[in-house]
């Protein structure tokens, strides 16, 4: 373990990375932690976990904040300081607590390869509260006036932490951080005999992996070399012998020792990603790229237009139009007549509202090319047009006025029950129907010939009702 350990100290601390660049990190934490100064109990090391924020607001400091999860137990029989287990069964109370930190940190050390060294100081709450191992239910001790009341408090701490940052990518980071915290009693009312002998410290050591984010904060003053004639920093002129780049980072201290002249540069020697978009400022096209596009640019830093409809993804609400599609300033397509096909794809892009189109936009035509057959679902004796037909009848209709140069023959057909003589007299009113239909829809009466073929071309066999269904229907064919 102690090898894993040493392997992968090793790999992070050649690593090379900008984490501490950019002005917020977020990260999730576990480590250990322990209780201190109890002359009553012995709390070994448990495991705790937790969350932290850090914000970057100067150069060289931070502002630290953390929440945190500590269940302990005490075990006077332990043999050592570490308790990593749930073991517990010689315990007899529970120590758990809800820590909230908040600290001043400053960059102590930086070594320049991938190791940074930090110190903090601050505070925060600890809501605590022990309880019985075995009951689960919280002590009853002495409070200031010797009445019972609950061992729990939410306590002002104190605090001094040392962090230990390897940096893994120009994003992520790992932080070792070893913290004391020091129980100030205030927020804790008990006797003082119970102050005595209860815990003073609380201590622990966390591993926090960090995603860094937010506009890069590496503007700082010492990036660049101050002019007192000049009311601005200016970055060096030429390039000197302990600067070969002359980006002003000595060559020791430079981590890119060949930056193109004139190219801004952070405290590593390295050019600046002043955009934040994560395109370095010596190959960025477009370096002022607004900050909602960050994560949608291309290799030379511009923002990505994945439909080249002239709205960059960022703006766009629609990003996945056809190319060539006419949009709006949101990045949707416009579609004038509102047949489904946007302009600039529309080769009709005038056609009226209802009409079905092809994919180009135009009318279409090749329903048409057959007949149409009306399956209606007659009440016996009727030659009512039923719901679903009115539909496709509404839809042709539209489609008709369109064409005033096509005619129509529409033809009604039964089945054979009944006389032949009645069955004729009512295919021919079902028809007349839906003649009558489509001229109320605007088809002129001149187009349209009406027949009633009564009981003959059958399409199904009449020995069954699905068949006879069948055989009961209009058709209608189309002519010029």
């Amino acid at each position: 373990m102690l090898r894993i350990l040493v392997i992968i100290v090793s790999l992070l601390t050649v690593s090379l990375s900008h984490a501490s660049e950019f002005k917020y990190s977020l990260g999730l934490q576990g480590g250990l932690s322990r209780l201190y100064g109890s002359e009553e109990q012995f709390y070994p090391f448990q495991t705790a976990y937790g969350a932290r924020f850090d914000y970057r607001w100067a150069e060289r400091w931070s502002l630290s904040f953390s929440l945190s999860r500590h269940q302990l137990y005490d075990d006077t029989t332990s043999s050592g300081s570490f308790a990593l287990t749930d073991a517990d069964e010689h315990a007899l109370v529970r120590f758990k607590g809800t820590r909230l930190g908040a600290l001043f940190v400053r960059d102590l050390i930086e070594t320049g390869r991938g190791l940074d060294v930090s110190v903090g100081f601050g505070g925060g709450l600890m809501l605590w509260k022990t309880v019985d191992a075995a009951a689960d239910t919280v002590l009853k001790v002495p409070g200031t006036h010797n009445e019972l009341v609950d061992f729990a408090a939410s306590e002002l701490i104190l605090t001094a932490q040392t962090d230990f940052i390897f940096e893994l990518t120009p994003r992520l980071g790992l932080i070792w951080s070893f913290t004391a915290d020091y129980f100030s009693h205030l927020g804790a009312e008990f006797h003082d005999d119970v102050n005595d002998v209860r815990g003073k410290w609380h201590a622990g050591s966390m591993l926090t992996l960090t995603y860094s984010f937010g506009r890069p904060a590496h503007v700082w003053q010492r990036d660049y070399e101050f002019s007192p004639t000049r009311s601005r920093w200016t970055p060096p002129a030429r390039p000197t012998e302990s600067d070969s780049d002359g980006d002003g980072v000595d060559d020791e201290d430079d981590r890119c020792p060949h930056t193109p002249h004139g190219v801004g540069v952070d405290r590593f020697g390295c050019a600046r990603d002043t955009d934040g978009d994560g395109v370095k400022d010596d190959r960025d096209d477009c370096p002022a790229t607004d900050l909602k596009a960050r994560g949608m640019v291309d290799i030379h830093g511009c923002p990505t237009d994945s439909d080249s409809d002239g709205i960059p993804d960022y703006l766009d609400t629609c990003p996945f139009n056809a190319v060539g599609a006419l949009v709006d300033s949101s990045g949707c397509p416009v579609d004038s007549d509102a047949d489904g096909v946007p302009d600039g794809l529309d080769d009709c892009p005038n056609t009226l509202f209802g009409v079905d189109v092809d994919r180009h936009g135009c009318i279409e035509l090749s329903m048409l090319a057959e007949p149409v057959v009306l399956n209606i679902d007659y009440v016996p004796g009727s030659f009512e047009v039923d719901p679903v037909n009115r539909e496709r009848l509404d839809r042709l209709a539209r489609l008709l006025n369109f064409v005033p140069e096509v005619h129509l023959e529409v033809s009604g057909y039964t089945d054979n029950i009944g006389t032949a003589v009645a069955n004729r007299r009512l295919s021919e009113k079902r028809a007349n129907r839906v003649r009558d239909y489509l001229v109320a829809k605007g088809v002129a009466t001149e187009r349209v010939k009406v027949f009633g073929r009564g009981e003959t071309n059958f399409v199904a066999s009449n020995q069954t009702a699905a068949g006879r269904a069948q055989n009961r229907r209009v058709e209608i064919i189309f002519f010029r």
